[in-house]
C-alpha cells in the first residue's frame, strides 16, 4: 500500500477528528450540549451547500430518490452526535477516549454485514492492536459505567450505521458533496427539533459566545467530515476506520499541548501498539 493522497486526506481527517473531543468539551461545560450539537451540525452543512449551489445540484437534497437515504444517514449521524455531545459532559475525558476507541469494531462487523466487505485475519489483529493501544493511553484505573459512559459507548455505533449507508450511496456514484450537505443539513434539523422540544427555554442560549463556539466546531466538522467521506470513497469503512485509534494519539498530544499534561510510561506503550498496528496494517494491504 502506498500512501497517496487518499491516506493523506485519511490522516488528516484522523488528526482533526483527534482534536475534536478536546474542544467539543471544552465548549460543553458552558453551553447546553443540545444547543451546540445540533446548531453545530447545521453550520457544518454550509460548506456543502455551496457547493451544490455553484454546480447547480441544490435540488438534487430533495429528490425522493436521494431524500430517503440522506434521512437515514442523517438520522444516525445525529443520534452519534446527540449522545457524544450530552455524554462527554456526564462523563470524565478519560473514558470518553477510552468507550470511543471500539468505533473499529463496530465497523469490522457493519462492514461484512451491509457492506460484503472481506476481513482478513491480518486485518482484525492490526485492528485490535490498535485499539489495545488506545485503550492503554486512555485507561486510568476501573471504569464506573454511568449515563454518560453508555451515550459515549453507543455514540460511535451510530456513526458507523450512518458511514455504511453512505458508502452504499458513493459506491452507486453518488455526489460526496450532496451525501455530505444531506447528512449535516438534515442531522441538525432533526437535533434542533429535538433540542426544542426537551428545553423550551433554548431560545436563552442564542448570544454571541454560544453561536460563536457552535461556528467553529461546525466548520471543524465538516472538514472532518470532508476528509472522511473522501477518503471512504476510495477505501472500505473497515479499512479507514482501522486507523481511528489514531486519534488517540492525536488526542494525548493535543493534551499535551493544551493542558500542560506530562505522557507516562503507560501512554508511550500504548503509542508504540498504535504505530505497530498501523505497519501491520500498511504491510498486510500491500
Amino acid at each position: 500500500m502506498k500512501f497517496n493522497k487518499t491516506y493523506l486526506i485519511l490522516f488528516s481527517g484522523m488528526i482533526l477528528w483527534g482534536m475534536y473531543p478536546l474542544f467539543t468539551h471544552k465548549f460543553v461545560l458552558g453551553i447546553d450540549p443540545l444547543f451546540l450539537v445540533s446548531v453545530s451540525t447545521l453550520i457544518a452543512s454550509i460548506p456543502f451547500i455551496i457547493q451544490l449551489l455553484i454546480k447547480k445540484e441544490f435540488g438534487q437534497l430533495f429528490l425522493q430518490k436521494n431524500l430517503e437515504t440522506l434521512l437515514f444517514v442523517a438520522l444516525f449521524t445525529a443520534i452519534g452526535h446527540g449522545f457524544l455531545f450530552v455524554g462527554t459532559k456526564l462523563t470524565s475525558g478519560t473514558n470518553t477516549g477510552l468507550l470511543f476507541q471500539i468505533e473499529p469494531i463496530y465497523s469490522l462487523i457493519l462492514g461484512v454485514i451491509f457492506l460484503g466487505e472481506i476481513i482478513s485475519s491480518s486485518q482484525v489483529g492490526a485492528t485490535l492492536l490498535m485499539v489495545i493501544g488506545a485503550i492503554t493511553i486512555v485507561y486510568k484505573g476501573g471504569v464506573n459505567l454511568n449515563l454518560g459512559d453508555i451515550l459515549v459507548l453507543f455514540s460511535p455505533l451510530m456513526f458507523q450505521i450512518s458511514h455504511a449507508v453512505a458508502k452504499k450511496l458513493l459506491n452507486k456514484g453518488a455526489d460526496i458533496f450532496l451525501i455530505l450537505a444531506g447528512r449535516q443539513l438534515y442531522g441538525g434539523l432533526i437535533l434542533l427539533f429535538l433540542t426544542f422540544i426537551m428545553n423550551k427555554s433554548i431560545l436563552n442560549q442564542f448570544n454571541f459566545n454560544s453561536l460563536t463556539s457552535a461556528l467553529y466546531l461546525g466548520l471543524f466538522l465538516s472538514a472532518i467530515s470532508f476528509c472522511w467521506f473522501s477518503s471512504i470513497k476510495k477505501l472500505s469503512v473497515s479499512v479507514a476506520s482501522s486507523f481511528l485509534p489514531f486519534t488517540a494519539v492525536v488526542s494525548l498530544l493535543g493534551s499535551v499541548f493544551f493542558l500542560k499534561e506530562t505522557i507516562s510510561i503507560q501512554q508511550y506503550i500504548g503509542f508504540f501498539f498504535i504505530v505497530g498496528g498501523m505497519l501491520w496494517q500498511t504491510h498486510q494491504r500491500r
